[in-house]
């Protein structure tokens, strides 16, 4: 009996490591709405795994194509981004749940929410 107890309580603290989230779980096509004063702003980030990292760029509907400089898989299932533009630096740190992730996206005009669904 000692042993089981033994044994559910490593489980207990050792299943947030397997539950954490996987490249193959983020790599494809993500619509995105970011809502901000001026207006919804929309379009996809498309990831990709190439030689065991994470690669991609985000591509909006009024025409941007950005490659991002970072891409890393944290711990609760947090995606975090970033993306350098002519004068700016844009972090997105969003929640992967399934199908769907929500967060933020901070720039130097502060900080809007962010949802997104897998295509």
């Amino acid at each position: 009996m000692k042993k089981l107890f033994i044994f559910l309580f490593v489980l207990g603290f050792t299943s947030p490591i397997f539950a954490q989230l996987k490249s193959s779980e983020v790599v494809g096509t993500w619509k995105y709405k970011v809502i901000v004063d001026q207006g919804d702003m929309t379009g996809v980030f498309k990831l990709a795994e190439t030689d065991g990292k994470l690669t991609g760029n985000v591509v909006s509907n009024e025409g941007y194509n950005l490659p991002f400089t970072k891409i890393e898989l944290k711990a609760d299932n947090v995606l975090y981004l970033e993306l350098k533009t002519d004068s700016d630096l844009i972090k997105v740190t969003v929640t992967v749940d399934g199908e769907k992730f929500k967060g933020n996206a901070s720039s130097y005009n502060g900080e809007a929410p962010i949802t997104g669904e897998k295509q």
